[in-house]
């Protein structure tokens, strides 16, 4: 649970004054800042190109925590910017209106009556679709871009006045596999407890009900903590509704939004938008702010951006840098689908590392992806045809699995290791090069120092003594420590402070 005590702002925008849902929100972000936050590109620390190949390939799995933002990007945030705001435009918690409506949720849950029976309300935001392949970033996009807004906002008191409520800002769910509404409902209660720490899955799992009760109470929920913005992915699923469900569930989207003002935002890949376009007052609200059609990245300067950035995560012993051929190798293997481009690259290292190469070339992307892509091939040959009628044949590009291909290079990895001595002693020397590659050792002279000292003073045990001895010969650009060295006392020498800030000594070693 996302959640954060309210903290009110004052508004630039006059229409959100005065309204604590609104003034509790985050700022109003510029593109620059919104670029800034969802960035996340680690890309490989100092040392990790000498670590053995088992760690190494630990490290790969950083790119799968790669997000670089691009325009629509920016435009989504901006999209839920404006939908969540304009959404709490009149519902203020002190006003007549939000009483009144709360009190006509709970009579007509009393009553028994439908949905239907909810009154009217006066929408003042519509919400938008996402429709795009599988595999583009839809999901990821839209998930990082949530994750910048507090889930829940703690109300206690606003301007002197009591306020206790739990805002929910957003809510994800994903479309039930069977597009049952009873099953979207569930989950909706499911997500709501998790948020707020309410029990409505409990009470009206146990107690069950029919699909226009659960409807109602999931109404009055939204009503109840403010929903901000409701958003359902995977809306493909509904083309599998039986008995005219998928109908059903796209007016109730609908009804949320004439009711109680909250957004509905659909993400679904392009199999659901006949489905979407199947009813036309849902195409009418859910293109609210416009659709976006989210196609996979053209071989332009957007895709210049997303390959360079991705680049910096490498972990082959070979510094293999970018040129045109890798990156118009990486496009047509891939064909611009953000999930299997970054697959493919994680790919190409896992496969030269496990291999003892240490190096790859543009060839050896088209290598992995016959080994690997062979149930997308149909998907990505259509899309590289360019006809229209061949894409349209296929639904969703099936998902790439990357623990198999790791599994069938790992015993690759242990057949190209050479038989280790000790494991203590591997260990330690390589917990002794890392150290010295933090005092700025270079990575070969680091690890032929550390291999020196250990060869010559077995009796050193500790990481701090063999780093001591090490530091002491670079320092002095001497092959061969003397015999005594150990009676010097280095609080002096040029690189002290540097030992010390790297953890190699404290006040005991002295």
């Amino acid at each position: 649970m996302v959640e954060q005590q309210a903290v009110y702002t004052d508004q630039v925008v006059v229409d959100y004054a005065g309204n604590p849902l609104i003034e509790a929100l985050p700022p109003i972000w510029s593109g620059d800042e919104v670029v800034d936050m969802l960035s996340h590109n680690e890309g490989h620390h100092d040392g990790e190109r000498e670590l053995d190949a088992q760690y190494r390939l630990h490290c790969v799995h950083r790119l799968f925590r790669y997000f670089q933002p691009l325009e629509q990007h920016v435009d989504i945030e901006q999209r839920f910017s404006r939908c969540i705001r304009q959404s709490y435009l009149h519902r203020n918690p002190f006003s007549a209106e939000y009483a009144a409506a709360l009190a006509q949720g709970h009579k007509s849950i009393a009553s028994g009556n439908g949905y239907e029976s909810l009154g009217a309300f006066r929408p003042t935001a519509a919400g938008f679709t996402i429709i795009g392949l599988s595999g583009v970033g839809k999901t990821s996009a839209v998930t990082n871009i949530l994750s910048l807004y507090p889930q829940v906002i703690t109300h206690a008191r606003y301007r002197k006045k009591p306020l206790v409520l739990k805002q929910l800002v957003w809510l994800k769910l994903d479309c039930p596999h069977d597009g049952s509404i009873k099953g979207l409902c569930m989950e909706f209660f499911e997500a709501l407890d998790r948020a707020v720490g309410s029990t409505y899955f409990e009470a009206l799992g146990k107690r069950g009900g029919t699909i226009d009760l659960l409807l109602v109470r999931m109404a009055q929920a939204a009503r109840l903590h403010c929903l901000g913005v409701l958003v359902i992915d995977e809306i493909q699923h509904l083309s599998f509704a039986k008995g005219g469900g998928s109908e059903k569930m796209l007016n109730f989207f609908v009804t949320l939004v004439n009711t109680i003002g909250v957004p509905v935002v659909l993400i679904g890949t392009s199999r659901a938008m006949s489905v979407l376009q199947s009813e036309f007052r849902q195409a009418r609200r859910g293109s609210g702010q416009g659709d976006l059609l989210w196609d996979r990245m053209k071989n332009d300067a957007s895709w210049d951006i997303f390959v360079s950035s991705m680049w910096r995560n490498q972990w082959t012993r070979q510094t293999i840098p970018l040129t045109k051929e890798f990156s118009d190798a990486l496009y047509r293997e891939s064909q611009g689908i953000v999930d299997i481009a970054v697959k493919l690259y994680a790919m190409v290292q896992i496969r030269a590392i496990a291999l003892g190469k240490e190096t790859f070339s543009p060839a050896d992307f088209h290598t992995v992806a016959s080994e690997r892509l062979g149930l997308v091939k149909p998907m990505l040959d259509a899309l590289r045809s360019g006809d229209r009628k061949k894409i349209d044949a296929y639904g969703d590009i099936a998902p790439v699995s990357m623990e198999d291909y790791y599994a069938a290079y790992a015993s690759r990895v242990r057949q190209n290791e050479p038989v280790p001595q000790k494991r203590n002693e591997i260990s330690l020397s390589e917990k002794a090069v890392l150290k010295l590659l933090e005092l700025g050792v270079e990575p070969g002279k680091a690890k032929r120092l550390t291999g020196r000292v250990m060869a010559e003073h077995q009796e050193l045990r500790d990481v701090a003594g063999i780093v001591r001895f090490a530091y002491r010969m670079f320092l002095a650009a001497d092959p061969v420590p003397e015999q005594g060295v150990e009676e010097t006392d280095l609080r002096s020498a040029a690189g002290y402070d540097d030992m010390k800030a790297a953890n190699v000594v404290g006040v005991v070693d002295w």
